[in-house]
């Protein structure tokens, strides 16, 4: 007797519902919603929901990070934070982004720079509209949008959502700045050419992360557990093992493992803690509070960095190549926790 052939799996939502969204995945980047050619997919409560006729062409599946790496299966080396090109620490000499800023400025003054110089006609950033636990994605048109996007924000955001607002508003010259997640997945995009990103997108810029929290759950604790008022909240910030709110009242922190409860569900397969998709990649670790650590890790990365170098923008220090190791222990030391604490994702199973 013959064996059954091997029925081909279609490659849908349907499917990417099965292996990513359902098992509690999905890292809610909003990168699915952005390629569905028919908007067939739309983030509802951070999650990815079919609202219309899937056409089964796959374009979900073929950019989710999430599903690439169940097929994949990559390896995550201990003590690696990925390709460096130049390494640098320091701060904005623009006091008024310093002041706006979470740290050192530097995401802030690049952006800012790059547009000045017509280097780019937009930037995909996260604000908020309520409250600094509330964050959206945002297409930023001018300074002004770039400037009230400042601040670091640490619970979910679908930031790739925007993505479709890019060739919507035929913009061509565009930088995105986002956590991991959402650079992997636009990396993906990028490579299947799908939104017209192989030539709209221009820089991408990544955010060192070792979590992201629900929204509703975050702000639960918060409000209950320090007695907080959310809309009140000026700043927040995460350094030596605690959260820090700030308000006119003044400075409250809680342990960080105190909030774990609010932490994403996807968020526990996250083997990337330093942004290793990005062109730069910013962070606060290793360095003074009003200050950045900054990978350079390409080409673009560097041409985007020295904009602001030439105009004389930021006050930084070149680390030579044998200083690495000592400049990037903290950094290596937060990415090697989280690889070793997280989940790698499970193969997907064939029948």
């Amino acid at each position: 007797m013959s064996e059954e052939p091997t029925r081909k799996r279609r490659r849908n939502f349907a499917m990417l519902n099965r292996e990513v969204i359902k098992p509690g995945y999905c890292v809610s980047c909003g990168g699915c919603e952005a390629v569905c050619p028919v908007y067939a997919i739309s983030m509802e409560q951070l999650v990815p929901k079919l609202v219309s006729g899937c056409i089964n062409c796959g374009a979900c599946i073929d950019i989710c990070l999430r599903y690439k790496q169940r097929v994949e299966q990559p390896e995550y080396p201990q003590n690696e934070i990925g390709e460096i090109l130049e390494l640098y620490t320091g701060r904005t000499k623009l006091e008024d982004i310093h002041a706006r800023s979470q740290n050192g400025g530097i995401v802030t003054t690049l952006l800012v720079t790059a547009m000045k110089k017509n280097e780019i006609d937009g930037a995909i950033v996260t604000t908020h509209v309520s409250d600094l636990l509330g964050p959206v994605p945002t297409l930023a048109l001018n300074e002004l949008e770039i400037l009230k996007a400042a601040k670091s924000k640490y619970t979910l955001n679908p930031v790739l959502t925007k993505l479709p607002s890019i060739k919507l508003s035929h913009k061509s010259k565009v930088a995105v700045v986002g956590l991991p997640c959402h650079n992997e997945t636009l990396s993906n995009i990028i490579e299947k050419k799908n939104l017209g990103a192989d030539f709209r997108h221009k820089y991408t810029i990544g955010l060192f992360c070792m979590s992201s929290y629900e929204p509703t759950a975050f702000r639960d604790i918060i409000s209950q557990n320090l007695g907080l008022s959310i809309a009140n909240l000026t700043k927040t910030d995460c350094a030596r093992g605690k959260f820090f709110f700030e308000s006119p009242d003044g400075v409250t922190d809680i342990k960080i493992k105190e909030c774990g409860g609010a932490k994403a569900k996807g968020c526990k397969y996250c083997m990337d803690f330093a942004a290793e998709f990005a062109d730069i990649s910013i962070g606060n670790i290793g360095v003074g509070d009003d200050s950045n650590i900054i990978i350079v890790r390409n080409k673009e990365g560097k041409e985007l960095l020295e904009l602001a170098i030439k105009d004389n923008l930021l006050d930084v220090e070149k680390i030579p190549e044998e200083k690495w190791p000592e400049k990037l222990a903290a950094a290596i030391k937060l990415s090697n926790s989280k690889r070793k604490g997280n989940e790698s994702v499970p193969p997907i199973e064939t029948k």
